[in-house]
């Protein structure tokens, strides 16, 4: 760390080491309220779903013709690094909270009881709660779109794709288990690790060593790390486990937290207890920060390259033999490119570390949930035109560009938004990256 962060982490200590010895214990009140819709990329779906299926395949005399979606897998388990997290420096900090914490005696007798549930090689696997998101998902599609939807599974109807990891291919699973109501023997086409439509960016590498690799692109990330705002979380956490605590321990509480609430809704994660509403909205700010400059409207190349799904959209809208239900499975890094080329929730400015306090519509605790997804539904109405409705989180979306006051969109006008982008979506020329002697390294 810098100089500046060990002078912010060294006044942290000093204000643990200052606090009355017979502080007040911290209880938190309502916590399943706190951490509602506040869990970055790692909120379950159940946060934001809608469960409301009352059937809509019919608008002023329109019939549904096509549908294509982006589904996001549903709810795993952590990455290897965040379970070593689990397994070596939560222990530690169990013990500490057992023995100087400053929190309420009924919420302590949680904090004993917690043991990590996870191992290794357990890393990324879907978890049973993310099934069954998947699989209802499914199954309200059904709901929503009736007799529009052919009961039984048909090559020639039906296309689904997930990516080559076992929690997109068990999503599928689920989701077409959930739309058949039944196991339906149905043919994947072959899993690929740099899918170009699904996972379009694990193959540009124009854009990994210009963004993701760029240490440029988390400024705004790191200079939020030394907030005011992030020193006070780092206080009140340090204060209620009874020492103090580093950031990365804090972001391993805070994920913890996220994981636990996301594979049950019936039991609370003892981790989130440790948060008020003021330092959960904190650290959403800090996921939202990441994922706005990585994996959102930060670079245009971020989102630029999404081009590649959405021409397989138009391709199969305009091609009549094409499968008429077309169901991918993917990632978050997916959804949230894909929501970013569609100019949905772009706030007026970029996401900076001191506008906190701003209103935001880029909120990946509620664009980019476990199991989220954004499906267009093409429409062929009675007087011969076409229109096209978006969907995401199962919600009617008002697509950008597209008329306010009306609740579908002229093919056509639809089709307009994107053709130059379409035209020029050559993932080749746009990823490509000459190799460069590391001091004339660009930074975006």
């Amino acid at each position: 760390p810098n100089i500046v962060s060990l002078r912010v982490l060294l006044l942290s200590y000093a204000c643990v080491l200052l606090s009355p010895v017979g502080a007040e214990r911290w209880c938190s009140n309502s916590p399943k309220d706190i951490i509602f819709r506040r869990l970055g990329t790692k909120t379950p779906y159940r946060h934001v779903q809608n469960k409301d299926v009352r059937s809509i395949a019919t608008v002023n005399g329109c019939t549904v013709s096509k549908i294509w979606g982006l589904f996001r897998h549903g709810t795993r388990n952590p990455s290897k690094s965040i379970i070593d997290h689990m397994r070596t420096t939560l222990p530690e900090l169990q013990r500490d909270i057992m023995e100087n914490g400053q929190i309420c005696r009924d919420q302590l007798d949680l904090f004993e009881q917690w043991r990590p549930r996870v191992t290794v090689e357990e890393a990324k696997l879907l978890v049973r709660e993310g099934g069954e998101e998947l699989l209802h998902l499914g199954q309200r599609i059904r709901k929503r779109f009736g007799k529009h939807i052919p009961e039984r599974y048909d090559d020639s109807t039906f296309r689904f794709k997930f990516t080559k990891t076992e929690r997109a291919e068990y999503s599928a699973r689920n989701f077409s288990h959930g739309l058949f109501g039944r196991e339906e023997p149905i043919q994947y086409p072959e899993a690929l690790r740099r899918d170009p439509v699904l996972r379009f960016y694990k193959g540009c590498e124009k854009w990994k060593r210009q963004v993701k690799q760029n240490p440029y692109s988390y400024r705004e990330m790191d200079r939020f790390g030394s907030s005011k705002e992030m020193r006070s979380v780092i206080e009140k956490l340090s204060k209620r486990i009874g020492t103090f605590v580093s950031p990365e321990e804090v972001h391993a509480i805070y994920q913890t937290c996220a994981f636990e609430t996301a594979w049950s809704d019936r039991d609370i994660s003892p981790w989130c207890l440790l948060f008020d509403k003021e330092s959960i909205s904190t650290m959403e700010y800090n996921e939202d920060l990441k994922y706005y400059w990585i994996d959102g409207y930060g670079y245009e190349l971020t989102y630029r390259q999404a081009c590649s799904a959405f021409a397989d959209l138009f391709d199969n809208y305009d091609n009549e033999r094409s499968p008429r239900f077309t169901f991918y499975f993917t990632h978050s890094g997916t959804l949230l490119k894909s929501i970013a080329f569609l100019n949905l929730y772009k706030d007026i400015e970029p996401l900076r570390a001191e506008n906190l306090r701003h209103k935001r519509k880029w909120r990946v605790s509620h664009i980019d949930a476990f199991g989220s997804n954004l499906y267009f539904v093409l429409y062929k109405c009675s007087n011969g035109t076409q229109s096209v409705a978006l969907y995401h989180q199962e919600k009617l979306t008002h697509i950008p560009g597209c008329p306010e006051d009306a609740p579908l969109c002229s093919y056509d006008h639809f089709k307009q938004l994107y053709a130059d982008r379409i035209q020029q979506c050559d993932l080749s020329t746009m990823c490509y990256e000459p190799l460069v002697p590391s001091r004339e390294k660009d930074e975006l």
